[in-house]
């Protein structure tokens, strides 16, 4: 390789400010950004990595692309695989999962498999929240349970069907339902606006989505929610009914039950 390109091994970042915790085959470090840094170097890591962006933003290059990376998102690494970032928005905080070839191989998974889970899933985030919450519990139950989120997150994403498999009518409804998250539609109105039979879309409604409407519908609101929780300019009430929720304790209850977090714990993290 490269002089001028940085080898990370195992635990090892970039950020002026990062803690490892190491779990026998696999770690979950958490990196802070709270002035500009200059860390545009590029560089690669030794073992396989995800990365999501807590809250912040950066600019990501490799091969060949620039891609914004803004709070949410989730990115895949292959084990060597060369890139560089900029960080344009602080503080920026970040949490990684550092995977070791035993990890792989004892769960039977590919690179190709977790860079192609990362892509279809649409609730990545949620894992990585949760991920965080036990590696600072890391009691006696943390790495098994670590284990199982990870591998729940890799068998609902990779047998998440396909856009092209999907009846049209499916697309339809996942973009009316992602453009107005917002908003509590009834079954009825949704029925009217795809001019789907009610029955028809609560018979398949899982099949596509891997979750109940509810469930689905809450889950929009709180990845809305968790950008409007790290801002000082909102209070839990306003938040709660920006994004669709009766009042501050369904917003509350619901936030816990899908990060494992009070709203108001959440941004002391």
């Amino acid at each position: 390789m490269n002089e001028d390109i940085k080898i990370l091994k195992r635990g090892i970042n970039l950020a002026p400010n990062y803690l490892t915790s190491n779990f026998k085959d696999l770690s979950i470090g958490i990196s802070k950004y709270e002035t500009p840094v200059d860390t545009g170097v590029w560089h690669c890591h030794e073992k396989s990595m995800l990365s999501f962006v807590l809250y912040g933003n950066n600019t990501e290059y490799r091969k060949g692309q620039i891609t914004e990376r803004i709070a949410g998102s989730v990115n895949f690494y292959h084990a060597y695989e060369l890139h560089k970032n900029s960080y344009n928005h602080f503080p920026s905080k970040h949490i990684s999962l550092e995977l070791e070839d035993d990890f792989l191989t004892k769960y039977g998974y590919a690179e190709a498999e977790i860079e192609l889970a990362v892509k279809k899933s649409g609730d990545c985030m949620f894992t990585f929240i949760k991920l965080m919450k036990e590696a600072q519990i890391n009691d006696i139950q943390s790495k098994n349970t670590i284990d199982m989120l990870f591998l729940s997150f890799m068998e609902n994403a990779l047998k998440s069907n396909d856009e092209i498999q999907c009846p049209s009518w499916i697309k339809t409804l996942r973009n009316i339902l992602n453009d107005r998250w917002n908003e509590n539609i009834s079954l009825k109105e949704l029925s009217e606006n795809i001019n789907i039979h009610p029955t028809t879309i609560s018979k398949h409604f899982s099949r596509y989505f891997h979750c109940t409407l509810g469930e689905y519908t809450r889950k929009l609101k709180v990845i809305h929610a968790i950008g409007f929780v790290h801002s000082s300019h909102y209070s839990l009430t306003e938040i709660a009914y920006m994004c669709g929720f009766s009042d501050q304790s369904h917003f509350t209850r619901i936030f816990k039950s899908m990060t494992g977090y009070l709203p108001k714990a959440y941004t002391k993290i």
